[in-house]
C-alpha cells in the first residue's frame, strides 16, 4: 500500500503520522485529498477539519486554524498557529464542534475586524 508521511506544525506543537494513506482538507480552492506520490503543491488551509487515513485503516481528525499545506518529496507539512487532535476516548462530539466553531470566529475577527 502507497503511504505518505504527514507533519503539522504550530508554535506550541508538532503532531506527526506515518503510514497515511490519504489526507482531506479544505482550502481556498475547495476540497482537496492528497494521496501518496501526490505532485509538488502549496495550497492555503481554511480554519476546520483535517481527516487523515491511515493503513491500519484507522482515521484521525485533526482541527486547524488556517494554515498553510505543503507537498514534495511523498511528505505532506502544515503550518498553522493552532493543532488540536480529536480523540473520542478524550473528546466529545459536541466540544470538538465548539472548538472548531471558536477557531473559526477567531480566524472571522481577524480577517474582518483588524
Amino acid at each position: 500500500m502507497n503511504t505518505f508521511k504527514v507533519q503539522f506544525f504550530s508554535p506550541d506543537d508538532q503532531i506527526s503520522f506515518s503510514g497515511v494513506v490519504s489526507l482531506s482538507v479544505t482550502g481556498l480552492e475547495g476540497e482537496l485529498m492528497i494521496l501518496a506520490h501526490h505532485a509538488p503543491y502549496l495550497i492555503y488551509l481554511l480554519p476546520g477539519m483535517i481527516t487523515v487515513k491511515m493503513s491500519n485503516q484507522t482515521e484521525k481528525k485533526v482541527v486547524i486554524d488556517s494554515g498553510v499545506l505543503e507537498v514534495a518529496n511523498n511528505n505532506c507539512s502544515i503550518i498553522t498557529s493552532q493543532i488540536q487532535v480529536f480523540d473520542r476516548a478524550i473528546h466529545d462530539e459536541k466540544s470538538f464542534k465548539n472548538k472548531r466553531i471558536s477557531i473559526y470566529l477567531s480566524y472571522l475577527d481577524e480577517k474582518f475586524l483588524s
